[in-house]
């Protein structure tokens, strides 16, 4: 019954992300796990930790299925077994978390319930960092309506993970001591916790690192939902630029900037330059910028990329590729992956250069372009520097199912840990603006192409996450694994 009840936990917790934002099932998913594993031993403690993580990444990356199959013309057996091979892979970093757990575990149950917290920590981080990095569906972008968001602007979403994992392992602690009736000096320490945790949280939300100037910014976020499967089509390029070049232009209202999706342009930039000549000069000719993505050449190497499209034509290239999308990993060894999924432009060169900043009508826009986004320590090195935040995505990769509103929370994250406004274009949706407190202002359904004109006021000042990163959460939950080692070895010799 453990491994059912721990799996059915497990599959609950996807449904704590957008599109279903029920938060407080992720709360109550750790709270099982950690009840479950308490008596495991090591061996059993990691095959509950992977039946708890399979159900997890399984209905919550289901769609890398539709990214291989409908999108990168893999047959269905092929697309399926490359899923449940990443699948099976990312289980495993749960599984390890509870095996940890279970071999470090000690007499003293608060200081367990803190041990828990620091090995899920350690390897959700370590899950965004192995090989690149896959950090989607980190824990604690689960929090984004909750007072737990309020960790973010200090430790990011890594510190708001250990909080949460934390409350619910007290929680589970304290519900069992409730049901065997026990009255010990750590169940009052563990409902003192189970207050103080989110009790902290709101009163972090409160404290405000960064402050607002004067003036603002008029942006207009063009989706045109080009659907994926006739985005690199060479014969779709003119109607393509046609799209949104009409969008932007069929409302007057002038404002300062506006901003294209990622691969808006789909070839190089040069090739497009003196089409679309006329179009920049009338926007110039009103003092609006155009920012658009595109592909930049660079003698034989090509680069994803954000360009203004008028003025100096500053450039920022993607620095963090996508594995398999947009580079090979391991080309020695897996260069047949190449031969039988087939998705454009995915052989690019890796951006370099300084932070990702573009200046614009006297602001310093922070920039990303798609995945770069769910590495909010990558992040971190447009500041202080930025005052706005600008993220363009070609999410039509992910088909409508739960990605588009999964990367629109992570977009809604970082807005928090960095204190920052945020304004998101894609191109089959969701184009959105967030607050500087992750809040969805407006936005433009999936599937729909349109435009919104949204008003921003940047902002100035660092949060403490911006200055140090992950390194609290690393070295927090590294020192907990280190006293609970130390303290078991000193228990075992005794």
């Amino acid at each position: 019954m453990r491994w059912i009840i721990t799996f059915l936990a497990g599959l609950a917790v996807p449904l704590a992300f957008e599109p279903f934002a029920l938060w407080p099932l992720m709360l109550l998913a750790f709270a099982v796990l950690y009840y479950h594993i308490q008596r495991a031993s090591p061996r059993d403690a990691f095959r509950l930790g992977w039946a708890f993580g399979f159900p997890y990444f399984a209905f919550g990356v289901s769609w890398i299925y539709n990214s291989l199959h409908d999108f990168g013309a893999a047959i269905p057996a092929v697309a399926a077994f490359m899923t449940l091979l990443m699948v099976f892979i990312l289980s495993l970093f749960p599984a390890m978390a509870c095996y940890l757990y279970a071999r470090l575990k000690i007499s003293a149950v608060i200081l367990n319930c803190l041990l828990f917290a620091s090995c899920w920590a350690i390897f959700e981080l370590l899950r965004g960092w192995i090989f690149g990095g896959f950090p989607w569906l980190v824990s604690g972008y689960s929090q984004t309506d909750s007072v737990f968001r309020g960790y973010a602007a200090y430790v990011g979403v890594y510190g708001v993970s250990w909080a949460i994992v934390l409350f619910s392992a007290l929680l589970a602690f304290l519900v069992t001591g409730l049901v065997q009736k026990r009255r010990t000096v750590s169940r009052y320490v563990a409902l003192l916790g189970l207050i103080a945790v989110p009790l902290a949280g709101a009163f972090l939300l409160g404290i405000e690192h960064s402050k607002a100037k004067a003036d603002t910014l008029k942006f207009r976020l063009v989706q045109g939902n080009i659907p994926q499967e006739l985005k690199f089509s060479q014969e779709r390029l003119v109607s393509s630029l046609e799209t949104y070049v009409k969008l932007t232009e069929s409302d007057p209202t002038p404002v300062d900037i506006v901003v294209w999706p990622e691969t808006a342009i789909p070839t190089v930039f040069s090739r497009v330059d003196e089409a679309l000549l006329p179009f920049v000069e009338r926007m110039s000719a009103k003092n609006t910028e155009v920012l658009s993505g595109g592909f930049h050449r660079d003698g034989d190497d090509i680069y994803n990329a954000f360009r203004q499209l008028g003025g100096d034509r500053a450039l920022y290239t993607k620095r963090h590729l996508v594995p398999f999308g947009e580079y090979m990993p391991f080309r020695f060894i897996l260069d047949f992956v190449s031969k039988i999924i087939i998705i454009p432009m995915s052989d690019l060169s890796r951006g370099t250069g300084p932070a990702n900043l573009l200046d614009v009508k006297g602001e310093k826009l922070g920039l990303s372009i798609c995945y770069e986004d769910v590495f909010g320590e990558e992040m971190a090195a447009s500041f202080p520097g930025a005052t706005v935040l600008v993220n363009i995505s070609n999410d039509a990769w992910f088909g409508t199912l739960m990605a588009p509103q999964q990367h629109q929370q992570i977009a809604s994250m970082r807005a928090i840990e960095f204190e920052r406004p945020l304004v998101r274009v894609t191109n089959t949706g969701i184009t959105s603006s967030i607050s500087y407190r992750g809040e969805v202002q407006q936005s433009i359904a999936h599937s729909e192409a349109g435009y919104i004109d949204v008003e921003v006021t940047p902002r100035t000042g660092s949060t403490p996450y911006a200055l140090v990163k992950n390194w609290p959460v690393w070295i927090v939950s590294l020192l907990f694994l280190l006293l609970c080692a130390a303290m078991r070895v000193k228990t075992n010799r005794s």
